[in-house]
């Protein structure tokens, strides 16, 4: 997912990939099978390459599904490169799906692109269908029945007050048998509805209680979180105490610390440290020399 999880973007497609094709009006499918990248020129093939056998068809259907926190304006360049690295590879055009999860500012993903040559006698040309999930009406998809469609729901247009639809969420989600599909449904859910939703309320609608989550990319997911959170405080805290934005080479120290416990302890001291010369100096505390 580009930018906000490009490391959990190849889980979710391969644990979601069902799903996604439902998202985008695609069904009913018989199977799903992700591919693994491989190498072509020097470069790993799309992350969201599926295989997807129809009902009325003998030999599955490629898809490339392509999952973007939001909307930013390389997209559809690099939706080309990936159908060009795919034909490469294996002869075939994929059908193509961009998803997008939050819409952000008047950005939108193009729905095709077209690239002249030089004297203008050959031209590439690409589409593929495009699926903002902002769009969606959440009626649509009511009341819920597959657990899966859980984590997609609370992204989509919502009539009346989120509640009652995060709670039918939530409680699909409890009709799971098997604990660690549960808790990562859980994680998943509550991570992608915080793009929309207070945390608060997230979490208590879906504490994952004990050591539920099997996926370690979901645990890193978690982490990123955690730490995007103590940054963003940590800023907060900067500008309340000073008056004024924080500089770029604080904010660029700040963003590169991904312990929790450091990002912790520096919280006092943006409270009260004199100036923003003595907090730098505590970003970057003297190094202990070597020994011999």
């Amino acid at each position: 997912m580009r930018p906000k999880y490009d490391a959990s973007s190849k889980w979710l497609i391969e644990t979601f990939a069902t799903e996604l094709l439902r998202l985008a009006g695609i069904g009913p499918v018989s199977r799903v099978r992700p591919l693994p990248g491989e190498l072509v020129q020097s470069r790993q093939l799309p992350d969201g390459l599926v295989e997807v056998t129809f009902p009325d068809r003998a030999e599955p259907v490629l898809h490339l599904i392509e999952v973007n926190t939001y909307p930013y304006s390389r997209v559809a360049d690099e939706l080309l490169d990936d159908v060009l690295l795919t034909y490469l590879d294996r002869r075939v055009v994929p059908e193509v799906i961009a998803l997008t999860l939050c819409e952000k500012g008047h950005v939108k993903i193009d729905p095709d692109i077209r690239v002249d040559s030089a004297l203008g006698h050959t031209r590439l040309e690409a589409s593929w269908r495009v699926v903002n999930l902002w769009e969606l009406n959440a009626t649509d998809f009511l009341p819920l029945t597959d657990p899966g469609m859980a984590p997609w729901v609370p992204l989509m247009k919502i009539d009346g007050p989120p509640e009652p639809v995060l709670q039918q969420c939530r409680d699909v989600i409890e009709t799971v048998p098997a604990p660690g599909r549960k808790g990562n449904l859980l994680g998943v859910t509550q991570i992608l509805a915080g793009l929309r939703f207070d945390e608060k309320m997230l979490e208590s609608l879906f504490r994952v209680e004990g050591k539920m989550i099997e996926s370690p990319v979901l645990e890193k997911w978690f982490h990123q979180r955690d730490v995007a959170t103590r940054q963003t405080v940590l800023h907060e805290a900067l500008e309340a105490h000073f008056g004024v934005p924080v500089p770029a080479d604080v904010s660029a120290a700040i963003r590169v610390i991904q312990d929790e416990e450091q990002l912790k302890s520096l919280l006092p001291i943006a409270f009260t440290s004199p100036t923003l010369d003595a907090f730098r100096q505590a970003l970057t505390p003297p190094q202990t020399p070597a020994t011999n």
